[in-house]
């Protein structure tokens, strides 16, 4: 337990220093004030820049949660794999794993500590992403009420943990950061190729990242999201096991 809380000090001070979390956050914080005033303005945007094009609807603040959980989903969540698909690489380049274990760290407490720290980061990076777009929301259509925002929210935040789960067993299975991310890319494309069979479909955990907007408008119920949720906490804790495991027999 003592190895696991001083790695774990080391973590969070080194992902300050090297700016990972700043970056981050500003990704996910600008996304969040991004959606609602792209949604808001874009129209108005696009009507000034072509004055012959035909303006739809009036935007709506479902808009804006449509345009955060594509931007989050997407480029907030790529921007977190990318940014900590180096978190093993760059201590097998520096050795300093080899030091740390033969003084008697264990090596479940280097796994365990690098999720901790990158679950802690993720989280506090998304909620604020999504409370500044549930103030700006609020802010620009104002008696709006929209239910589950904050369930669909979970739901979505949720992955993140999936995410992290894979790209750790990828950083354990290869030293090199590309070959990181490449293969959690892969197996999340493979999950969801998995999707499109029908049988599958309701089961798929990544339905947690795709009908959020219809959960809030009431075209999707709570009920459906139940076994995407119950498989994906399974899929990441399998992925989490599995990075242990291999770490503890991998040579460093």
């Amino acid at each position: 337990m003592n190895g696991y809380a001083a790695f774990l000090k080391k973590e969070l001070t080194e992902n300050m220093k090297n700016y990972r979390f700043l970056i981050l956050f500003a990704v996910f914080l600008i996304f969040g004030l991004a959606s609602p005033f792209l949604a808001k303005f874009m129209p108005e945007i696009l009507s000034a820049v072509a004055a012959d094009m035909q303006m739809g609807s009036a935007p709506v603040a479902l808009d804006a949660w449509e345009q955060f959980y594509k931007n989050i989903s997407g480029v907030g969540f790529s921007a977190f794999i990318i940014l900590f698909g180096s978190c093993m690489s760059s201590e097998y380049s520096k050795g300093t794993l080899v030091l740390l274990v033969t003084k008697g760290l264990p090596r479940r407490a280097v796994i365990f500590a690098k999720y901790t720290v990158a679950a802690i980061l993720m989280t506090a990076c998304y909620w604020a992403g999504f409370i500044a777009t549930y103030c700006y929301t609020a802010y620009l259509w104002p008696g709006t009420m929209l239910s589950h925002v904050f369930t669909a929210a979970f739901y979505l935040w949720l992955i993140g943990f999936l995410y992290l789960s894979i790209l750790l067993l990828g950083c354990v299975i290869f030293k090199q950061t590309f070959t990181s991310i490449l293969f959690t890319g892969g197996i999340v494309a493979v999950i969801s190729l998995l999707g499109i069979v029908d049988p599958l479909a309701r089961f798929n955990p990544f339905l947690l990242t795709s009908k959020n907007v219809d959960l809030i408008s009431g075209a999707a119920s709570v009920s459906e999201f139940l076994m995407p949720t119950v498989i994906s906490i399974a899929i990441t804790i399998i992925g989490l096991w599995f990075a242990t495991i291999l770490f503890d027999g991998k040579q460093l």
